[in-house]
């Protein structure tokens, strides 16, 4: 179990989304934990979004507002500005699960920390001790995650992959690097239900097939599909 105090970067995802903004800068404002930074990367909002921004700079780290070429790309770009220790990221209307998130998983090793999520009102659970298979066939819950910085930064998210870039930025460094995943059994966030990956799911399933094409090794790749 960590001790030290880490530095947390919330990188907030958002477009259009004002009330949402407002809800996720909310909950973050309500984090018992003082080593966090906060990144907000709006793509070129047309509504109150801007105002939101503004009512909240005591708590913003750093914000950009400018035209993006999709939620990918926006949370890369996010990702070149932090400094913190580890990197989790929020969509405008999702929130931290309690107060208490950031000091729960300070005391969690690992390269990547997974944890369980609040969706559409439904818990969605992890088992103990995750796999490769069970993050291909399962996915991940990617507000909760918490991504050691410098393993994210090495791969970042694969902007060809149109929704599900968040898993492949789990499975590759596990493939190609061996790093360490652990897993906190309880929600970490409350997120907000009809994101594309559930909206477009033969989309979803199909880019799930190139994945498992990219990392499953072709010896076992067969059988691992008749299990899938």
């Amino acid at each position: 179990m960590e001790t030290t105090q880490r530095k947390y970067s919330v990188i907030v995802v958002t477009y259009n989304n004002a009330d949402g903004l407002r809800r996720t800068l909310k909950s973050i404002r309500l984090l018992d934990y003082s080593q966090k930074e906060v990144v907000v990367i709006d793509g070129g909002s047309m509504d109150e979004t801007l105002n939101v921004i503004a009512e909240n700079q005591d708590i913003i780290t750093i914000s950009v507002s400018e035209k993006d070429n999709g939620i990918y790309n926006a949370m890369n770009k996010g990702l070149q500005l932090v400094k913190g220790d580890y990197v989790v990221f929020m969509n405008a209307g999702d929130v931290f699960a309690n107060k208490n998130i950031l000091s729960l998983v300070n005391g969690y090793g690992g390269d990547i920390i997974l944890g369980e999520d609040i969706y559409g009102g439904q818990r969605r659970t992890l088992k103990e001790k995750i796999t490769l298979y069970d993050l291909l066939s399962n996915g991940i819950y990617h507000q909760a995650v918490y991504y050691r910085r410098e393993v994210l930064q090495k791969y970042g998210f694969d902007e060809s992959y149109k929704l599900i870039a968040d898993l492949k930025s789990v499975v590759e460094p596990l493939v190609k690097d061996r790093i360490t995943i652990s897993c906190i059994m309880q929600p970490l966030a409350i997120c907000e239900s009809g994101g594309l990956s559930k909206q477009r799911w033969r989309d979803t399933l199909t880019e799930n097939r190139r994945l498992i094409d990219e990392t499953v090794d072709p010896l076992y790749k067969d059988d691992y599909l008749k299990m899938a």
